[in-house]
């Protein structure tokens, strides 16, 4: 069952005919306010009295947390030190004026509570501490208001009415089964369940809200129409909820690793209100709408603009909320824009910022100025000024990335999302091509390493291959010793050579690589593609899967790959396109990352990622 969060006047709580009783548990601290927390109050309603424009201004308490009992009492969970303070005062108001009514409050632990506080005077009750500051409050506020009474004329009288018909306190009763004892302890270490979110919904939901703006008779209109205004409101928001659970779609609009929000709408209140981003326990996007409402409230021009226009200022705000959330889902459902924005957001781009491109530019400039974005940020290098042991690590991977994005892009189907949320889920790395240096293996990944080798070489051994026979050999060796007491110099040394040997082996040139490799000379413009730490012999990989190829062959690689394929592993496509050989028409060497594939590779990355103006076409 939905917990109920809403805002509830004083009044309504001293109605006769509602019958509010509240139950104070015995875990629940004692009273204990004293003259600051009280005086606070008195004075706070005393500037409102004094600032106020008219009786439809609202001031709004702290919340109050309940939860309903078998006997139809309240069990107050949080918020019982302003409950019982509003109870006092109340109490000494209603000396002055037998109309005003009261709830009934009673302390668990003061069996009788109930009595003790209908009859409250100024003489101070030591009995216990509950009742020594209970009749210590009614005594400040006896004295607060003979104070204030010589300058504000029928203080009394006009407290009294400010309390029953203009003060509200945000009602939050729990409707679940939670246990009360555990609410009460997540409350108090600092799990409130009352979030940003749900007090801004309280303020979209106030009919005392949804009236302002609008013009005398409309403001008369039967409480059924607000309803209706207040189920649409409510409606919405419940739809947004739910498409906000779509892990794919808040992949694509959040892009950051933590996430400190209590319910993902809250980042749709930041993003506009452009409050801080994921800001721990943030109450800012609820104190920005809180504060557009008393401003507005205090401003009679304002509202008499409203009102000449019969403009709700608070569907007005709605409808701006609603709007961008509108503009978020458009680009998460438009293929081009659900490629080329989840791109920048994946790489931190600020959400906010495009948000203001889009309203502020019409739809070409709003896409050019995308690009624009993404060659300023990623592409002010050639690619051959791109090296692994520079500072271009994350320039590279943003690339490849880039690479993916346009790539999935460019595909026919307009169905296609770009996985965001696969993005975004895993860590991910850069990967060497071919990587053979013994140094970057751990010792404890050896003897896999040389099982899988073995295995490879004994499946891929051809006739008369004398070479490869005696490397199986000594794979083989290496296999059988006994290492559980660790490594010794012999087993290290015969790895080291194995791998030399390896490495010598699977690299060999043949015919038409050693002709392709003669051809690439300094003044050749792909010369630099045989460095192994260029972009040519780089490719993306989450780094979980980069460990699990190690530094093995590019043929063992390969057959990795097709293993994590098999068992529906998140590879990037342009990655498995490597490892698949489908850039280079060179199926003469599988084991092996030929020339022709570094450059037919290269050739790709440039023609989609360095031309990006060609998808404005699209």
């Amino acid at each position: 069952m939905t917990n109920v969060l809403e805002p509830r006047s004083i009044g309504e709580l001293t109605l006769t005919s509602k019958n509010y009783r509240f139950f104070i548990p015995s875990y629940q601290r004692g009273y204990r306010w004293g003259k600051d927390e009280v005086s606070a109050l008195l004075n706070d309603l005393l500037e409102f009295l004094i600032f106020s424009e008219n009786k439809k201004e609202k001031y709004c308490l702290q919340p109050i947390v309940v939860k309903e009992m078998p006997d139809s009492r309240y069990e107050v969970l949080d918020g019982q030190q302003r409950l019982t303070t509003l109870y006092i005062l109340l109490s000494y108001l209603r000396q002055s004026d037998d109309e005003v009514s009261l709830f009934s409050l009673q302390y668990e632990t003061r069996t009788n509570s109930e009595t003790f506080l209908q009859n409250l005077t100024t003489e101070i009750n030591s009995d216990n501490p509950d009742y020594f500051y209970i009749s210590q409050a009614y005594g400040i506020i006896s004295n607060w208001f003979t104070d204030n009474g010589t300058r504000v004329p029928r203080l009394k009288r006009k407290i009294t009415d400010i309390v029953l018909e203009q003060v509200d306190i945000i009602w939050y009763e729990i409707k679940d089964e939670s246990n009360p004892i555990d609410v009460f302890t997540r409350i108090n270490i600092g799990k409130i369940p009352l979030t940003n979110s749900e007090l801004v919904k309280a303020i979209f939901l106030s009919k005392n809200n949804l009236q302002l703006g609008l013009d005398e008779e409309d403001q008369k209109i039967a409480e059924t129409i607000l309803n209706n205004k207040q189920s649409v409101i409510a409606l919405e928001w419940d739809v947004m909820q739910k498409q906000l659970q779509d892990d794919k779609f808040w992949a694509f609009i959040y892009n950051k690793k933590e996430n400190n929000y209590q319910t993902r709408i809250d980042y749709i209140l930041d993003l506009v209100t452009e409050s801080p981003i994921n800001k721990k326990d943030s109450l800012e996007s609820f104190n920005t709408y809180y504060d557009k409402i008393k401003e507005v409230r205090s401003n009679p021009e304002t509202v008499k603009e409203l009102e000449v226009s019969n403009t709700s200022f608070i569907e007005k705000e709605w409808s701006e909320l609603k709007a961008y959330f509108d503009i978020l889902l458009e680009w998460y459902s438009n293929k081009w824009y659900n490629h080329i924005i989840g791109f920048l957001i994946s790489r931190n781009e600020n959400v906010i910022e495009l948000l203001k491109k889009y309203k502020d530019l019409n739809r070409d400039g709003f896409k050019a100025s995308l690009l624009n974005r993404i060659k300023d940020r990623f592409l002010a290098k050639k690619l051959s000024a791109l090296s692994y042991e520079s500072n271009d690590k994350k320039t590279i991977e943003g690339i490849l990335l880039l690479h993916n994005v346009v790539s999935s892009l460019l595909q026919p189907d307009t169905s296609i999302q770009f996985p965001f949320d696969q993005i975004r889920t895993n860590k991910w790395s850069l990967e060497h091509i071919y990587a053979q240096n013994s140094e970057d293996l751990k010792e404890k990944d050896i003897p896999l390493w040389i099982d899988e080798h073995l295995q490879y070489f004994q499946k891929n051994l051809k006739e008369n291959d004398t070479e490869l026979v005696a490397i199986i050999e000594s794979l083989k060796i290496l296999s059988e010793f006994d290492i559980s007491n660790g490594f010794s110099e012999e087993y290290k040394e015969l790895f080291t050579n194995i791998f030399s040997d390896i490495d010598r082996y699977n690299s060999k040139k043949d015919e038409q690589d050693m002709k392709a490799e003669a051809l690439i000379d300094e003044a050749d413009d792909y010369h630099w593609i045989t460095d192994d730490q260029s972009i040519a012999n780089l490719t993306l990989l989450d780094v979980g899967s980069n460990s699990y190829l190690s530094n093995s062959i590019f043929g063992v690689k390969r057959e990795k790959i097709k293993e994590l394929d098999k068992i529906m592993a998140f590879i990037p496509n342009e990655t498995r396109k490597v490892f698949f050989k489908y850039y280079s028409d060179t199926v003469w060497h599988d084991a092996y990352w030929t020339l022709d594939d570094r450059k037919a590779y290269v050739q790709d990355i440039e023609s989609k990622v360095y031309h990006l103006n060609n998808l404005l076409e699209n």
